[in-house]
Order: structure tokens, then sequence, then C-alpha cells
């Protein structure tokens, strides 16, 4: 668990490796009763079991039909892998602690990285070690989120700094990376971490909150940051966009790709065009003349979750991201209401994790990168067999000693 949420965004390998790992003990699992766990809890994951295996499924239906090489598989199978997370944590029950430091440092380690490259090399905006902007922001910013939720797991003890401290350096490394999905994901979880935080945190939640958004709105009127210049360029992209057409620049690349999208949503509304013809359809319109040339055309995804799952998926594709997102929320938020206190840390990272990633798709496809899609896939699933292990453990305690004797 250490392991897992310090290098998922300081290594090409952190969350594979533990993949593997987890893989490798199916048979110590199996011996410690992983079907009976899973038989036990089959209710509230069912749906998060279907939405998982039910895109594999697809994707390996797909794969056979269209006759599409095989390395299509590689991301859809780390989300099937990332399942067995759920009994691993679930029945070894490690400690969760240890999960925590490993976010809080990975967190501030990745926006060390990117701090390095911002005002050492220069680079305007920082990838850290993903080679994409929009991934290295994204991801920070949930890292920062998910590990301030531990705040009261440190209460009173000397590692009491280091979840405010790795909630600062998320939003550190969003404003390196430049990504406009970051920031709005963050200001679409404070609702929530104020709602649920507050209860469990009390006013330290909402100190450290105003401190974090004073930060935003400082690093705003620093000219250096670049934030308030990136907005001001959204708003003029815009402006081009619909009055001249211009697609070159980013946000009017969007609105191209949205466009297209909308096309190809229009004419294959249950199919989609397949996963692997975005570009190539692309390309059709602008030899149609229903596309102008322009850097659009060189992009492989509409940059947006719905859109692109539609366009390239059809409605089939679409319920099971619809099942990705919402079952894994309904099963934290019912674990927020109504799980035992130890559950409640973990259940509120994982509705963040959810709402954050519901928000950096509207701007980006989540589930067509492989860093993205291995990252939710196993954060969900570790955080919800720590919600389970919680709960075990809160039943066991209520039985009766001469029961449980």
């Amino acid at each position: 668990m250490l392991l897992l949420s310090a290098s998922a965004l300081t290594t090409n390998f952190g969350v594979h490796l533990t993949l593997l790992l987890v893989l490798l003990s199916l048979g110590l699992l199996v011996r410690r009763g992983f079907t009976d766990f899973h038989r036990t809890h089959a209710r509230v994951l069912r749906y998060i079991f279907l939405g998982f295996g039910g895109f594999v499924l697809v994707t390996l239906l797909r794969m056979l039909w269209f006759g599409h090489p095989i390395n299509v598989m590689d991301g859809p199978s780390r989300l099937l892998f990332a399942l067995a997370c759920i009994g691993f944590v679930g029945i070894l029950r490690p400690n969760i602690r240890l999960f925590w430091v490993g976010m809080c440092i990975g967190t501030i380690v990745a926006a060390v990285q990117g701090g390095w490259q911002f005002v050492v090399l220069g680079e305007e905006r920082v990838t850290g070690i993903t080679h994409h902007a929009i991934t290295y922001g994204d991801l920070a910013v949930a890292m920062g989120v998910m590990s301030f939720c531990a705040l009261s797991d440190f209460r009173g003890t000397r590692l009491a700094w280091l979840p405010p401290l790795a909630l600062l350096c998320g939003m550190l490394a969003a404003i390196f990376s430049g990504s406009r999905g970051a920031w709005l994901g963050f200001l679409l979880v404070l609702w929530p971490m104020l709602k649920y935080g507050s209860r469990m945190h009390g006013k330290t939640m909402r100190w450290v909150v105003g401190l974090v958004l004073l930060a935003c709105a400082v690093g705003y009127l620093v000219p250096q940051t670049g934030i308030a210049g990136r907005a001001a360029d959204a708003v003029s992209d815009v402006e081009r966009y619909y009055s001249v057409h211009d697609a070159s620049t980013n946000v009017g690349t969007r609105l191209e790709l949205w466009k297209a999208a909308g096309m190809m949503i229009a004419e294959h509304p249950f199919a989609g065009v397949g996963r692997e013809n975005f570009r190539p359809t692309l390309l059709a319109f602008e030899k149609e003349g229903r596309l102008q040339h322009s850097i659009a055309l060189t992009y492989s995804s509409a940059h947006n979750d719905v859109l692109h799952t539609l366009a390239t998926g059809g409605l089939l594709d679409l319920v099971f991201l619809l099942l990705m997102y919402g079952a894994p929320f309904v099963f934290f938020s019912r674990m927020l209401h109504h799980g035992p206190q130890a559950a409640a840390a973990p259940a509120l990272a994982g509705m963040l994790l959810v709402i954050l990633f519901v928000a950096f798709g509207l701007t980006d496809v989540m589930f067509w990168l492989m860093r993205t899609q291995a990252f939710y896939a196993t954060m969900v699933c570790v955080l919800a067999g720590f919600c389970l292990a919680a709960q075990s453990a809160s039943n066991a305690s209520q039985v009766p000693h001469a029961l449980r004797t």
C-alpha cells in the first residue's frame, strides 16, 4: 500500500507493479477466503464489478469481432486486475496509515519534480514523469485531495502536517502543469470536502480549505504562475473560434474535436465509429470538406469523456462509463453515511476521486490513456477494500466475546 500510493505519480511503473504483486498474491488470498469475501460483499460490489468487468468484456468482444490487435486490451485489462485489490485489502487488512503516508509522500515528491521542471528547467507546462501536462496536473490534484482526507488519522501525531502539505503540493503541481481541468475539478470537490470533511475534522478542514483557496487566489494574481494568463487565453480562444472559426488554439482545437464528435454521434448513435477509428474518421470528414484543415486532425480523442465514448463506442460504451463512475460513487456515499467511523476517510477519498475524474473528463478522456484508467480503477478498488475491511472489523467487534470464542 505504501508502494502504490507513493509511486503512482512519481514513477512509470508504480501502479502496474502494485497490480502485479496483488495478482501474484491471489494464491494466498484464495486460501484466506477470497471467494467467501466476495460472496459476502457481492451485493454492495456487484455494480462496480459490472462496470469494470463489463467494459473489459465488451473490449474483448470488439477485438475479436473487428480483428483489432491484442494491445487494445492493455488499458482495459488493468481495470480487471484492479478488481483484485478489493479482496487483497479487504482480506489482508493492511494498515491504512501506510497508504496515507505513501499518498502524501507521492504528492509532495511529484510537486517537487514539477517544480524543478518549472523553475529550473524553465518549462512552460510541466509533465512530471507522465509526458502529458494535463495528466500530471489532474492526478496531482486527485492525490492531494485524497491525502487531505487522512487528516483525522494523523491527528495528534508527529505526521499531522503531512495531509495539509500534500494538498498544497497538489495545487502547486496543478499550477506547474497549467491544466485548467485540474482547477475545475478542485472547485467541484470543495463543497463535499467542507460538508463531510467538517464532520470528521471540525474547524481544521475549513481553515485549511480556506488557506488553499487563498493560495489559489494569490497564484491567480501573480503573473509568473500563468494562471490568469491561461484563463484569459481560454476566453479569447472561444471568441476566436466562434467569430473566425480559428481551431488552431488550445480551446479552439477542443471545440473542433467536440464538433467532430457530435457529427460521429449523429451518424453512429448506437455502436459509434469504433474505438480505434476516431482519427481516421476525422481525416475522412476533412476530405469530405466537413471539417477544416487544422491541428485538431492530429488528435485521437475528443478531449471529453462522454463525447468520445459516444462517438467511438456508442450507447453501450456510455452505459459502462456511467457505471464505472456511478457505482463507486454510490458505494462510497453509502459507506460515508452508513458505514463505521473507520471507513469515513477512505469513503470520502473515494467519493472525491470519482467527482474529480468526472470533472477532469469534461476536458479530457480519462479512460483513453493507460495511466489515468489504471490509476482510477486501482485507487477506487483499494479504497473500497479499506471501507469493507473497516466494516468487517466493526461487525466483528459487535459480536459478543463468547460467540466469537
